[in-house]
């Protein structure tokens, strides 16, 4: 035990004393620091409101356009100009943007914006939608019709939803909602690739270099194989354990000590009753991923005869991690296809697969219990694997696959 734990602290101190550990947890941490204050940041970029310029002759639609100003653009400041002084203001930057209101005989609006950057689509419908209330307001007001009669013809027709489904109350979630645990799940497949093949390739990469420098002839004088593999897999565990908890201490630094939750409000994204359990089945997937492709790379780089044949080596291990990635990827906007539900039941997939699945209310918490049993399992076989590879192979410089698989079956 004794040796066990002098090559894990050997291992742990040489990663974590890295660079690459420690620029890569220094810019997850300036990521972090970046989001939490991404609110005083667009501050320092912005002037202000946007000013407004409105053109119309009728001082009735500037009032009724200025009253609804807040469906355009919230918190814009209106002033009135002529069509001149609009495009003149504009283009000295005086004015952010100008509208220029026309009304016909038959009491039709039309506008037309002018701004030195190109218009949104979602911009002119806002401005189209006002301008059509504004002269429904001005048609009832010819017609004579009173204000009861007025809002009975402006009165829209009511829609309602129900969801028959186990988890109704837990499918009703708005735009917002759905919008944060879709910003979850992007961020969480992000770090969840990087740090799971960043730990992989390491291991791959230096069991190849002890194996094939000769190193291992000196190692294991002292030290068993099987003490050895174990260990060193443990010691790069941990130093990704350790980085997870960096993240997750710091990211709930940031929650305490920044306005995140009305930062959040001002993005219209909110935290919902979804938020724990993907949170949750995050975590348990990170763990598991670097559990199982740290396993998986220690046995290929332990068949691999060459150093220079470690990346082809690493081919189905950077193969697999890819299609789980892309699969999830894909999914994150629909979690409920028959594709996503089928691999997040495959080992080596369901760790992506599963965590973008926790993002939907329709995922049962027996399908995520039988998900992780399932990795487990696969993980205790790799390790078998893991540990006999090791041991069978890592004096032997044989070329090829197929003696490294009679090497690693071998009983002797």
């Amino acid at each position: 035990m004794d040796k066990f734990w002098a090559t894990f602290s050997l291992t742990y101190r040489n990663k974590v004393r890295t660079k690459s550990f420690m620029i890569f947890t220094g810019l997850v941490i300036l990521l972090m620091l970046a989001a939490s204050n991404v609110n005083k940041i667009i501050d320092l970029f912005d002037d202000g409101p946007d000013k407004i310029g409105v053109v119309s002759s009728n001082t009735q639609i500037y009032k009724a356009l200025t009253a609804q100003g807040k469906q355009i653009d919230d918190g814009a400041k209106f002033k009135k100009v002529s069509e001149k002084q609009a495009k003149a203001q504009v283009k000295n930057e005086k004015l952010d943007k100008a509208y220029i209101i026309h009304m016909k005989g038959d009491h039709k609006l039309t506008g037309k914006i002018v701004s030195k950057d190109s218009v949104s689509e979602q911009e002119k419908q806002k401005l189209k939608v006002t301008l059509s209330t504004i002269q429904t307001q001005l048609v009832a007001s010819n017609l004579k019709l009173s204000q009861d009669e007025l809002k009975q013809l402006e009165a829209e027709s009511d829609v309602t939803s129900e969801i028959v489904a186990d988890k109704a109350n837990n499918s009703n979630l708005n735009e917002a909602q759905k919008g944060f645990n879709t910003l979850m799940v992007y961020a969480g497949l992000m770090l969840i690739f990087f740090i799971v093949f960043n730990y992989a390739s390491q291991v791959a990469m230096e069991i190849a270099t002890e194996k094939t420098s000769r190193v291992i002839e000196m190692i294991i004088t002292s030290v068993s194989p099987v003490t050895h593999i174990l260990a060193k897999i443990t010691g790069v565990i941990a130093v990704a354990i350790t980085q997870l908890v960096v993240f997750v201490v710091f990211g709930a630094l940031c929650f305490l000590v920044f306005d995140i939750g009305d930062m959040l409000k001002g993005f219209k994204i909110e935290p919902n009753e979804l938020t724990m359990q993907i949170s949750v089945v995050g975590i348990i997937s990170l763990v598991i991923g670097i559990l199982s492709y740290v396993i998986l790379a220690a046995i290929l780089g332990a068949i691999t005869a060459r150093i220079e044949d470690i990346n082809q080596a690493l081919m189905p291990m950077t193969l697999v991690s890819m299609i789980a990635f892309y699969v999830s990827l894909f999914s994150v906007m629909n979690p409920n296809t028959l594709l996503t539900k089928v691999t997040s039941f495959i080992p080596l997939l369901s760790p992506f697969v599963m965590f973008v699945r926790s993002s939907s209310p329709e995922v049962a918490v027996w399908e995520i219990v039988v998900s992780i049993i399932l990795s487990i399992i696969m993980i205790i076989i790799l390790l078998w694997i893991a540990v006999r590879s090791y041991k069978n192979t890592i004096l032997s410089f044989d070329k090829g696959f197929k003696h490294s698989m009679k090497r690693i079956f071998n009983k002797n």
